[in-house]
């Protein structure tokens, strides 16, 4: 009688090994720090994002009467919503900055190696892939984007982030759960592209020893500086 064989079931070890060699993957090293990132900083400025959509949406009581300001406005919101109404929308705000930041450095680390075949970036290489990553992740989380600022600003009763992507859906289209997107890229890719060419540029100055020849110019030698291999600093980090 012919036994039909079964594909034999991975062991624990085996499992484990699998697991290990995922997590020593770059991309998903990325992605993981990045979302840890995002995730605190969500947790700490949390209520200095809800004060900035308070006030971006406020509007003065009377005409000519003066707008409220962000002092003015805190204590209001401690006083009528208690001090967790600080971190009103924090539901959205997780569900967007931990997939979304992962995505921004998941991303970035894949253009990087894709394009850049291992080498460091140039100054216009940085703002292109700071550029690159931002809009990738920008798109990807918009539709919670827009929960989350709609959450913040008090004028929506959603009951939870599912509802109101199922209410927005059906009064808006899928138009409205982009609502804002170039707005947000406008305002959110350059300024990535611009940091990250600051960050690179200014790391490989620090790193090469450039620095100490610009803060210290009578100190140093007139020679370049040399790292371990007497390259003069122009090895790729």
């Amino acid at each position: 009688m012919i036994q039909k064989s079964r594909p034999a079931l991975l062991q624990p070890q085996d499992v484990g090994d699998r697991v290990e060699t995922l997590m020593l993957q770059p991309v998903v090293k990325a992605f993981l720090c990045g979302s840890i990132s995002g995730t605190f900083s969500a947790l700490l400025f949390q209520p200095l994002d809800l004060l900035k959509t308070r006030l971006q949406t406020v509007q003065p009581s009377a005409h000519g009467s003066r707008r409220i300001g962000m002092l003015a406005l805190l204590l209001n919101v401690v006083r009528t919503e208690s001090l967790l109404g600080l971190w009103k929308g924090m539901s959205p705000s997780i569900v967007r900055c931990v997939p979304g930041v992962g995505i921004y450095f998941g991303s970035l680390y894949s253009l990087k190696q894709y394009f850049l075949r291992g080498h460091p970036p140039t100054a216009l290489e940085s703002v292109i892939l700071g550029v690159g990553s931002r809009s990738i992740a920008g798109v990807c989380m918009s539709p919670i984007t827009v929960i989350k600022t709609r959450y913040e600003s008090g004028r929506y009763g959603y009951e939870s982030i599912y509802s109101a992507l199922r209410s927005i859906y059906h009064s808006e289209g899928y138009r409205g759960l982009f609502s804002g997107l170039t707005a947000t890229l406008l305002r959110d890719a350059p300024f990535s592209g611009i940091y990250l060419m600051f960050y690179n540029q200014t790391k490989n100055i620090v790193l090469h020893g450039l620095w100490a020849a610009w803060l210290l110019p009578r100190q140093c030698s007139s020679d370049p500086p040399q790292d371990s291999g007497g390259s003069h600093g122009v090895d790729s980090l």
